[in-house]
């Protein structure tokens, strides 16, 4: 009789309700957030990992950009109740794209402007809002009008 395979989840999958990044995720993330804050860091607060509301429960996307805010050094909550202008996921290799597109859908009930998809092993990038229909990008520049904030591949992809 075979044993069951049971797969346990690490803290961090539990957490976020998502699997663990890898190298390339992380590196993709780091991308980003340069990019976005050299960019857009005067208009703009670029963060990673923030949780927001989406209901009845918490999303916590890779990168997220909000109107301009102070930063508290003494804020505690781990949540904002503010949606983000521009919410960012970068999907984990075994996260499916029905889940990454759940989740966008519910961020743009819940105020998000637009949610974008950055697939690593596709070089793509999918841009998502209530208004239009999905766009996806495999190269040049990445435009959202929903969120204003555009990047170019060279930047979200960058290996040097």
């Amino acid at each position: 009789m075979d044993t069951p395979i049971v797969e346990t989840l690490s803290d961090y999958e539990l957490e976020r309700g998502k699997p663990m990044p890898n190298f390339n995720h992380g590196y993709i993330q780091a991308n980003l957030i340069v990019a976005l804050r050299a960019r857009y860091g005067k208009r703009f607060s670029v963060v990673s990992e923030v949780s927001i509301p989406i209901g009845d429960k918490d999303a916590t996307p890779d990168v997220l950009i909000f109107p301009k805010r102070a930063v508290d050094w003494f804020e505690t909550k781990p949540a904002l109740s503010e949606p983000p202008i521009l919410a960012i996921e970068i999907q984990s290799p075994s996260q499916p794209m029905e889940t990454i597109i759940d989740k966008a859908k519910a961020m743009l009930n819940h105020g998000v402007k637009a949610v974008w998809i950055v697939q690593p092993a596709l070089k793509n990038v999918a841009v998502i809002t209530r208004d239009q229909p999905p766009r996806t990008f495999v190269e040049g520049i990445v435009t959202d009008a929903a969120s204003g904030i555009e990047l170019s591949f060279e930047e979200i992809f960058a290996t040097e």
